[in-house]
C-alpha cells in the first residue's frame, strides 16, 4: 500500500521518533486527491472480491463494465505508492531511515496476516492441505487471493532508493522509464499464454512468487511518480487519455465477455492487472485523475479525516476478507444485485471501523 500521508505539525509517537530535519530538505505538501483515490480504490477491491463468483462471460454488459472499471483499483494503489515513495522528500533522512520506516510496517503485517489466512485456508479448504501445499502457497504468494500484494509492495519498497536517485535527475525521465517497464511487463507476461497455444510446453520467462511478484508492477510504480510530478497539461493530451481510457475499457469488457480469452492463446487478453487492455485503461484513468486533482486543496479538518481514512486503507485491504468470509458463512444474501451491493457496503464499513479502532491500539496498529 502507499505510505501513510505525512501529518503537518503533528507530534511524533514516542516509540517511533522522527529524526531531525536535515538542512535543504522539504516535506511533501498534503495532496487530498491521493487519499481520495486510495479510499475509492479500496472500496473497489472489496467489490471485486464480493462479486468475483458472480461474474462470468455470460454476465450482463453492465456487470462486465463494472468489473472492468474495478480492475483499476490495484494499479491505482501501486501508482499512489510510486507517487509518494519516489519523491526525493521520502528519502530526506537517508536510505536506512526510509527502508526502516516502511519495512517496520510491512514485515510484521506480512507475518501476522499470512499466518491468519494460512489458518483460514486450512479451515475452509475443500480438501485437507498438506505441509507442501502451504509451503508452495507461501513461496508462490498464493496463500489467499489478496496476500500477493504484500510481497509485491515490499519488493517495490526495496528497489525504491536507487530509483529515487535516478528519477530525481529529470522529472520527465520517469515517463520513459515507467513506459518501458510497463511495456516489458506486458510482453513478458504475455509469453506464457501465447506459447501455451503454440507449443507443447509454454514458456514462462518469469515465475511470479514471493520474491518476484513486484517485477511486472514496476511500470505502474514509476508512472505513478511521472503522472504526479509531470502531469499532462495540454488539452489534446487529456482528451486523448479520455478516448484511450474509454476504448480500453470497452476492450476489457469484450475480453471478459469473449469465450476466446478462456483458453490459450486468447488468454493473453484475459483481464489481469498486467494484461494489455487493463494496463492501458488503468494508466489512462489514474493519470487523468491525478492531473485533474493535483492542485485541489482542502481545509485542515477535512485533511485530518482524509488522512485517517487513507492511512486505514492498508489495514482494510488486509482485513476485509476476515469480515467477508464470516458474513458469507452466515448466509448473507448474495442472490441479487442489491444483496451484493449491500454486502460491499457492510464489508467496507465494518472493515474501516475495525481498522480505525485497531490503529488506536499501540500493538495492533503495527499490523494495520
Amino acid at each position: 500500500m502507499p505510505p501513510e500521508t505525512p501529518r503537518q505539525a503533528a507530534p511524533q509517537r514516542a516509540e517511533d521518533p522522527e529524526p531531525a530535519e536535515p538542512p535543504g530538505t522539504r516535506r511533501r505538501e498534503y495532496a487530498p486527491i491521493l487519499d481520495v483515490i486510495r479510499v475509492v480504490a479500496i472500496i473497489a477491491v472489496v467489490a471485486v472480491h464480493v462479486i468475483a463468483d458472480h461474474v462470468s462471460p455470460d454476465s450482463p454488459i453492465a456487470v462486465l463494465l463494472l468489473r472492468s472499471l474495478l480492475a483499476v483499483a490495484v494499479p491505482a494503489f501501486v501508482m499512489m505508492s510510486g507517487a509518494l515513495n519516489l519523491d526525493p522528500a521520502a528519502m530526506r533522512h537517508g536510505t536506512g531511515a526510509f527502508l526502516g520506516r516502511r519495512l517496520r510496517r510491512l514485515v510484521p503485517a506480512t507475518i501476522v496476516w499470512t499466518a491468519v489466512f494460512v489458518l483460514a485456508s486450512v479451515l475452509i479448504a475443500p480438501a485437507p492441505l498438506t505441509g507442501e501445499d502451504i509451503v508452495r502457497g507461501l513461496l508462490e504468494a498464493s496463500t489467499f487471493p489478496h496476500l500477493y500484494f504484500l510481497p509485491l509492495i515490499i519488493g517495490l519498497t526495496v528497489i525504491t532508493p536507487p530509483l529515487v536517485g535516478y528519477l530525481a535527475r529529470s522529472p520527465r525521465r520517469a515517463w520513459g522509464t515507467g513506459a518501458l517497464a510497463a511495456a516489458w511487463a506486458s510482453a513478458v507476461i504475455a509469453i506464457g499464454p501465447l506459447t501455451a497455444g503454440l507449443m507443447d510446453e509454454p514458456l514462462a520467462p518469469i515465475q511470479l512468487g514471493a520474491l518476484t511478484y513486484f517485477l511486472p508492477y514496476v511500470g505502474y510504480y514509476v508512472l505513478g511518480r511521472a503522472a504526479w510530478v509531470d502531469p499532462p497539461r495540454r488539452r489534446g493530451t487529456l482528451i486523448a487519455l479520455v478516448v484511450i481510457g474509454a476504448v480500453m475499457t470497452a476492450a476489457t469488457v469484450l475480453a471478459y465477455a469473449s469465450p476466446w480469452t478462456q483458453q490459450p492463446p486468447g488468454a493473453v487478453l484475459l483481464p489481469t492487472y498486467v494484461a494489455p487492455s487493463v494496463m492501458v485503461m488503468a494508466l489512462a484513468w489514474v493519470i487523468l485523475l491525478l492531473a485533474a486533482g493535483r492542485s485541489w486543496r482542502v481545509g485542515e479538518r477535512t485533511q485530518r479525516r482524509l488522512r485517517e481514512l487513507g492511512n486505514a486503507t492498508f489495514g482494510v485491504f488486509l482485513a476485509h476478507f476476515a469480515v467477508l468470509l464470516p458474513l458469507r458463512a452466515a448466509g448473507f444474501p448474495q442472490d441479487s444485485a442489491l444483496g451484493l451491493l449491500l454486502l460491499v457496503v457492510v464489508v467496507t464499513a465494518v472493515s474501516f471501523a475495525l481498522v480505525l479502532l485497531g490503529r488506536r491500539v499501540p500493538v495492533v496498529r503495527e499490523i494495520l
